[in-house]
């Protein structure tokens, strides 16, 4: 025993050493929710400054919700100053620290997480920036979902996200048109995969607002005194005590969630995606706030850390993976050591200690780097850039020749050595477009490079649900027409037309270890090498010898913080014209970088094209041909001889456009595409396209140099086009400081538009903008002043034509009009908060101002192609045969109005087995009244549409043996529905003015015309002919009319209006109509539907769908305006206009249950199997009160149908389903688009 206790003794003196030798090397203080006014009397700061250590350098992390309710309003809201001192608090509680400090956005900073929420948290960002405080940081910017990494030491890696993006349901920054690098879901796991793998000998802390696993009331978890006293988180005036009903809402968090609980399907998909990251890297450190409270969790060796009490403490349990929790106000310290170990200590308020604590051990250190053999850098080696791209002869006439012939083609390519090249060369992290994978590279002088692969990986530019299917086949299959050395040829181009540029070279990137984590994805690949523009650049002549290069986003940051600042349009103009010179379509915003100019205290910009990948882009099949029509995709009608549609091929760059080139005319145009024409000579194509490989040369060379003569030549003529097109709407967008907006009207309708600085002793100073609107070519102009006290003077007298808005912006704005412009309608336009504009003289001049701060948005990204597309239909039901038919829709956009200004449906069908047709027109208008839009819809059905009438009543009879009864015995019934058959010919016509409700109800109001002929039997007994002799006034061939109007409203929170797997749609809708002649008699009716639809993950699995409608009639109304009870739209199992009565209800129950999702080659889908019950009846009493349809005249029967079906998602866009219905009058199948509610 005493040996054992000497063992035990010597073991542990012989590890104290190792163990003090570890310091602390930096402290992070995790704060979060800490958004309230009372922050600086809570005794948070006490609390952080005990256990604060000025040895330790410190880093504060702010986990989101920095300012309650609803985020940093706006400048000249009332709550301003109230949300600026919170922040400042927040800023205060590390005084003395010498901290750095993170603030991460919350749901509460994105305005709870509602519409204009993006907008709410630019609002906290240049706030934060404003402060120009080095140590106080906002991240992730511009609303960018991250990953943001942090190198915070060389052993401990911040990474921060913004959580509250993958929740979010409005305007935020994602897709294609982003200027975040990670614009899907899929590209924040990319990039924080690449970060964890650079990292994984590192500390790693992810820092986000949303909690992976918490046990408060995100989580589901609350107290009796939730549900006793439900009203009391919303007021604690409220303390009145509701027994059950009050569990309604804590249980519906619970089981169902709103989008900010982690139940809710969205939220468990954000779970997902991260912990299946997370879980394979150990010993990661997630931590969070959201819930009130403080917590720690761990699972499958990730740490997870909820410090949400900064300013709140709301209840929490210990379950599930948590292993402690608290409900005081509090924060956690991490310390990191120096060899990565970290400890977490959770402290709260009232106790000095730590009240728990967790050690968590060091990453696995650094394994040397792997030297390995270098390969032979002397030698070059024969390669091509792809066997992807061979074709027969059929698939080259439908999908093109193109350049299928060049990616094939074997070149003798150097090997690419990044140990010498530029010097030497290290890589920084991995990159890519949305179809390139790339390495970023740096030298010892820290200019960067990229190497970019030949070769395009379109997966990521395929929507997902076609991935891995025949359309992402497809868009690889057309990467052969793109030409794989195209950009290789673009510097002496570029060179010769003042156009700024790289120089790429074409290399073979070898079998190299340096390539350390990337060698398996990129070793042995054909490249692209180029310098990236980025940085200093005054000695490149190529990037124009420029004193620095930026990003297009902080370009705009730039021009919006100051007038000095200023794009040279000449060039971007210049610029673009060159992308239609070598067919270069895909010039979106992000990929042009930016050279910087300094001129005194002026600072000018000229674009820096990048990735010319799309150069010389050229499919010639016959599918191509299809899809690059106007109404499809006109970006991709190709590199040939003439340019179809130039706005169209323009397309991607069309945000750029108008807002780099807003203060260029026509003649400017002409004259800048004179000037590249005497730029690019025959002489200057013919050489460059020279320097394409001469194996490449003697494929298209020559058809290159011939094409793109051709389109130098049209020149003058496309940028005419090109202007035309940006001059019909035009935005002039002013900066932070104040600026004097002059608008002249000329007499013969004309508008000059003038823009100066104004200088601090509020004079009129330099002019910044000047440009002549044409009446014939502009149809209307916006006018930005966005943040300063800007002043707008509209004056002259002219013609009408033109409309001005003038949208003020942050600041006290002025508006003075005394123009006098001829026409109807006012020609001006002012908008701005009710505080943050004034009036002198208003002549002419509607007042749109508001109390919303969303009237001084300025979204450059607003503006939208109009679009004419064909349409072809096609239905089938069992009464009418097959429908096939024709039209087209027509969409166009305007100012503020979403989702369109306009729509135009024209629809024409026919029925070739009844003869009859169905012409159709829906016009909708939206915001031509303020919030009041206009809907129009016309509607024809004749001369033969078919409906049954089996009688008045609940129990009426469908016999299908009526064709062996005596009353149609010598007739020859081709289906016993025949005898059932009522025939008519109708028109309806109804104009309503429509309202929105919020974002997710509507309001329509409006009058309704009827026109109905009810057509007699052709010397046929039919049931309708033996009703109509009871009559006292003729049935057939009785032209009755009716006006009136209608009233209707809804509520819509379904999640997806095709597939519906959670959510409600209420609708109702009441008709008032009177006979406009002698037999038309007046009636009202009322119908209502409430669904109900609710699942519990996503993708969903089994989703549970409730309906439940009804109706009711009064007056004297005909047999079609009756309330009818349908088998194919209320109760499956019946015929189509089964039961008409005064009033009738039906409940519609289904079980929808997921059977698989799978990717054919064809196409992605979702497949299913559904069940069924439904319910319902009619109430009908004639003029003697009873109900005709029974023997006694009463009615109690409820009419049932039950069965099940299969459905069918392709694209999980659209769903084909079909079903068995059975009920008491037989079985019925039906096959439907979509489900029945």
């Amino acid at each position: 025993m005493i040996k054992r206790l000497l063992l035990f003794s010597v073991l542990s003196f012989s590890l104290l050493p190792d163990t003090f030798a570890q310091q602390k090397k930096v402290s992070f203080y995790l704060i979060g929710d800490a958004g309230e006014p009372t922050l600086s009397t809570n005794g948070m700061q006490e609390l952080l400054q005990t256990h604060h250590d000025p040895a330790v350098p410190a880093t504060a992390v702010f986990l989101g919700d920095n300012v309650y309710p609803k985020g940093m309003p706006d400048v000249n809201d009332g709550a301003r100053q109230r949300a600026e001192k919170i922040l400042r608090d927040q800023i205060a509680l590390l005084n003395g620290f010498n901290a750095t400090m993170y603030f991460i956005p919350g749901n509460h900073d994105w305005k709870r997480g509602r519409s204009a929420g993006w907008e709410q948290l630019m609002h906290q960002q240049a706030f934060i920036d404003s402060l120009h405080n080095p140590a106080v940081h906002f991240a992730p910017q511009d609303g960018c979902p991250g990953p943001v990494e942090i190198a915070v030491n060389d052993q401990v890696t911040l990474v921060i996200m913004d959580s509250q993006w993958f929740l979010h349901p409005w305007d935020k920054p994602a897709g294609d048109d982003s200027p975040c690098a990670a614009k899907r879901p899929e590209d924040v796991l990319i990039s924080l995969e690449d970060i964890f793998l650079r990292n994984q000998h590192k500390r790693v802390i992810v820092a986000a607002h949303h909690p992976l696993y918490t046990y408060g009331e995100h989580g589901g978890v609350f107290t009796w005194k939730d549900h006793l006293f439900p009203l009391y988180d919303l007021n604690h005036s409220l303390y009145i005590p509701m027994p059950v009903v009050g569990s309604i809402y804590p249980l519906y968090r619970k089981v169902f969630g709103n989008i900010q609980d982690t139940a809710h399907p969205l939220y468990k998909r954000y779970i997902r995606l991260l912990s299946g990251l997370l879980e394979k890297y150990p010993n990661t450190l997630y931590v969070s706030g959201h819930d009130h409270n403080l917590q720690y969790s761990y699972k499958d060796s990730v740490h997870y850390i909820v410090s949400g009490a900064g300013s709140k403490a709301t209840n929490v349990r210990k379950k599930g993976y948590a292993r402690f929790v608290s409900r005081h106000l509090g924060f956690v310290k991490v310390d990191v050591l120096d060899n990565g170990a970290a400890t977490v200590d959770y402290y709260q308020t009232g106790q000095q200690a730590s009240v728990y604590h967790i050690d968590v051990p060091a990453p696995p250190a650094a394994l040397s780097a792997d030297a390995g053999n270098l390969p032979d850098f002397s030698k070059t080696v024969r390669v091509h850039a792809s066997d992807q791209y061979e074709a027969g002869r059929f698939k080259q006439k439908m999908l093109g020749k193109n350049y299928r012939a060049e990616w094939k083609q074997d070149l003798d390519v150097p090997v690419f050595d990044m140990g010498t090249k530029a010097g030497g060369l290290k890589i920084v992290q991995k990159g890519g477009g949305m179809q390139t994978l790339s390495l970023r590279l740096e030298n010892s002088q820290g200019e960067q490079y990229t190497l970019r692969s030949v070769e395009k990986f379109p997966a990521k530019a395929v929507p997902e649900m076609l991935q891995n299917t025949f359309a992402q086949d497809l868009v690889q299959d057309q990467i052969s027409a793109s030409h794989p050395y195209g950009a290789l040829i673009i510097a002496p181009l570029a060179r010769a037309a003042g156009v700024y540029h790289t120089h790429p070279e074409l290399v073979y990137i070898p079998d190299d270890p340096r390539l350390g984590i990337y060698r398996k994805e990129f070793a042995n690949t054909l490249a692209l090498f180029e310098e990236r523009p980025e940085g200093e650049a005054k000695d490149k002549p190529h990037f124009g010898n420029a004193d620095k290069i930026i990003s297009y986003d902080k370009l705009l940051g730039r021009l919006a913080k100051d007038n000095d600042n200023v794009v040279d349009q000449e060039f971007v103009m210049h610029s673009r014209l060159f992308d239609l010179v070598i067919g270069d379509w895909d010039r979106h915003d992000d990929q042009w970088r930016w050279a910087q100019f300094k001129e005194k205290k002026a600072e000018i910009y000229r674009p820096i094209p990048r990735d010319r990948d799309q150069a010389f882009f050229a499919s010639d099949g016959t599918l191509a041909r299809v899809w690059s029509r106007r109404w499809a995709l006109p970006k991709f009608e190709g590199f040939r001889e003439d340019v179809n549609w130039v706005p169209g091929f323009m397309f991607n760059g069309r945000y750029f456009d108008r807002s780099f080139l807003n203060a260029t005319t026509s003649a400017e145009w002409v004259a800048e595409a004179k000037k590249l024409q005497q730029q690019l000579t025959d002489a200057v194509i013919d050489s460059a396209v020279k320097q394409f490989p001469p194996s490449i040369y003697t494929l298209h060379g020559a058809a290159i140099a011939h094409k793109m003569k051709a389109r130098r030549d049209r020149l003058p003529e496309y940028a005419l086009a090109h202007y035309k097109f940006l001059a019909k709407e035009v935005d002039v967008a002013g900066s932070d400081k104040p600026e004097y907006f002059d608008v002249e009207h000329q007499a013969n309708g004309d508008v000059q538009v003038k823009v100066y600085k104004i200088n601090k002793d509020n004079e009129r100073t330099d002019k910044i903008y000047d440009r002549l609107f044409l009446r014939s070519e502009t149809k209307e102009v916006r006018l930005f002043g966005q943040g300063g006290d800007d002043v707008f003077d509209l004056r002259g007298e002219g013609k009408g034509g033109i409309l001005l808005r003038i949208i003020g912006g942050d600041g006290r704005d002025s508006v003075t009009s005394t123009a006098s412009v001829g026409g109807l309608l006012k020609a001006h336009k002012a908008y701005d908060l009710e505080s943050g504009m004034t009036f002198g003289e208003r002549k002419d001049l509607d007042d749109a101002r508001s109390v919303n701060p969303a009237v001084n948005l300025y979204d450059r990204k607003a503006f939208r192609y109009p679009r004419l597309a064909p349409l072809i239909t096609g239905n089938y039901n069992y009464d009418d045969g097959l429908f096939l038919g024709g039209g087209f829709l027509f969409t166009t956009h305007g100012f503020r109005k979403q989702p369109y200004a306009s729509q135009h449906l024209f629809l024409a069908s026919y029925a070739p087995v009844t003869g009859s047709y169905n012409f159709r027109y829906d016009g909708r208008f939206q915001q031509v009244f303020g919030k009041w839009g206009i809907m129009l819809d016309f509607d024809v059905k004749a001369p033969n549409f078919v409906n049954n009438f089996f009688g008045w009543g609940n129990e009426t009879v469908y016999d299908d043996d009526i064709d062996d009864k005596p009353i149609v015995a010598d007739q020859d019934l081709n289906n016993p529905i025949d005898f059932y058959r009522l025939r008519l010919q109708q028109v309806e016509l109804q104009a309503m003015l429509t309202r929105p409700l919020g974002s997710i109800g509507y309001f329509r109001i409006g009058p309704m015309y009827q026109r109905t002929e009810i057509e007699a039997p052709k010397n046929t007994p039919r049931f309708i002919s033996e009703y109509a002799k009871t009559l006292d006034e003729p049935l057939f061939e009785v032209d009755k009319q009716f006006v009136g109007g209608r009233v209707q409203w809804g509520i819509d929170k379904r999640d997806n209006p095709v597939v519906t797997t959670r959510g409600i749609l209420l609708t109702e809708s009441s008709l008032f109509m009177k006979g406009i002649e002698a037999r038309a008699h007046n009636f009202t009716s009322h119908n209502a539907t409430l669904s109900f639809y609710q699942s519990f993950r996503i993708p969903a699995r089994v989703t549970f769908a409730l309906r439940v409608g009804g109706g009711i009639n009064t007056g004297n109304y005909e047999i079609y305006q009756a309330q009818i009870l349908d088998g194919r739209t209320e109760l499956r199992g019946y015929r189509k206009t089964r039961f008409y009565g005064d009033r009738d209800f039906y409940s519609n129950n289904e079980v929808r249950m997921k059977l698989a999702s799978f990717r054919s080659y064809l196409f992605p889908a979702s497949l299913g199997i559904n069940g069924f019950y439904d319910i319902g009846r009619v109430w009908y009493k004639d003029a003697t009160g009873k109900d005709p349809s029974t023997a006694d005249g009463t009615s109690s029967a409820w009419h049932k149908g039950v069965g099940g079906g299969i459905w069918f998602t392709p694209f999980n866009l659209a769903v084909l389903s079909t079903e068995m219905a059975f009920s008491k009058d037989g079985n019925m199948v039906y096959l439907r688009l979509g489900f029945l509610f």
